[in-house]
């Protein structure tokens, strides 16, 4: 482990310097900013982080590793009381000594938010809600922590992930099944791969028998959003307009989705007798459960992976096991009013 003493051999500055540096108290102590980056640079490049445990240790505090949850600091927030419910419940029911801070950042701008003060305030990371741009940063840099990255795919760090392939396919059998044949997703723009990946299965399985043509609506992910992008479908059905007439509906989120349902019950359309309608259920189960009519959904399983990325994390630390392996959990149909079984 790099200590303040090899920072100051290596910069050739006293230990006292590189510990009034590191400490953030560099401008208070008048050290000049060049003196500043030479040790903040070294301490990057040497791998340093700070011994939090000593500091704890000299102050008779509980001795706790502090991780970091990088999460959206826009579209998600809604999700993100399930995925800390997760967490929360792996510390008590694993007994981590842990300590968790959230992180908010903007979805393709992570690198703004990785810091050195972050990067040395922190035992380890939880990296969520990773754009393509974000993955590539992370991917092309070396960092002196363990990362963890919650449902996206990495060649250098551990993993959590879903099966994007079953999501889209599962909302689809279902429709198929119940021999539904003009399908229609509401969606918001992909800003990861796996979001492309169960729409694009979503329509490969439609087109499996013989039903090309799967309209494809893009709105924001939020209530509005769902209710806007709705709003133009119900026009259409009640108009009986020229062509296909929709009879399911996949919605990519629940935010999506619970918009949709208020502007079709405005609009007259019953669900689920002249439409179905499923979601990628990504919020709180008791809004699915108590909306009007209760909201069927292919669920993610976001506490049980919130749980795999603390224990992977921990065994990161534990045993500094830095192996980029990947753990992937199942997605399943919870039928309820608007597409009944």
């Amino acid at each position: 482990m790099t200590t303040i003493k090899d920072i100051a051999k290596y910069t050739g500055f006293s230990a006292s310097t590189v510990s009034i540096v590191l400490r953030g108290l560099g401008e208070k102590r008048n050290i000049s900013k060049e003196t500043q980056k030479k040790i903040n640079d070294a301490a990057m490049k040497l791998g340093y982080t700070p011994n939090m445990q000593s500091k704890l240790l000299r102050s008779n505090l509980p001795n706790m590793h502090i991780i970091t949850l990088f999460w959206d600091a826009n579209a998600r927030q809604y999700i993100l009381p399930r995925f800390f419910k997760g967490l929360q419940d792996s510390l008590i029911r694993n007994g981590y000594k842990y300590e968790l801070q959230i992180m908010p950042y903007n979805v393709g701008h992570l690198k703004d938010a990785i810091t050195k003060r972050t990067i040395m305030g922190s035992n380890g990371f939880i990296i969520c809600n990773a754009s393509e741009d974000d993955m590539t940063y992370l991917e092309n840099n070396d960092f002196p922590i363990p990362i963890v990255i919650y449902n996206r795919y990495s060649k250098k760090y551990p993993t959590i992930n879903m099966n994007d392939y079953e999501i889209g396919s599962t909302a689809a059998d279902v429709f198929i099944s119940q021999d539904l044949q003009h399908p229609v997703i509401i969606t918001s723009k992909a800003d990861f791969n796996g979001m492309s990946i169960r729409e694009n299965m979503f329509r490969y399985k439609f087109n499996e028998i013989g039903i090309k043509d799967v309209e494809t609506v893009i709105t924001d992910d939020s209530l509005i959003g769902g209710y806007k992008a709705a709003l133009k479908i119900a026009v259409r059905i009640n108009k009986k307009s020229q062509g296909s007439v929709p009879d399911c509906i996949l919605c990519s989120s629940d935010n999506i989705a619970f918009g949709a349902l208020k502007a079709f019950h405005e609009n007259g359309i019953h669900i689920p007798d002249k439409l179905k309608l499923i979601s990628i259920g990504n919020g709180p189960s008791e809004q699915e459960e108590f909306s009007i009519p209760s909201l069927s959904v292919v669920n993610l399983p976001m506490e049980e992976m919130a749980d795999a990325c603390l224990s992977r994390i921990a065994r990161a630390i534990s045993d500094f096991d830095l192996s980029p392996d990947s753990k992937e959990f199942k997605a399943t149909f919870v039928a309820r009013e608007s597409c009944p079984e």
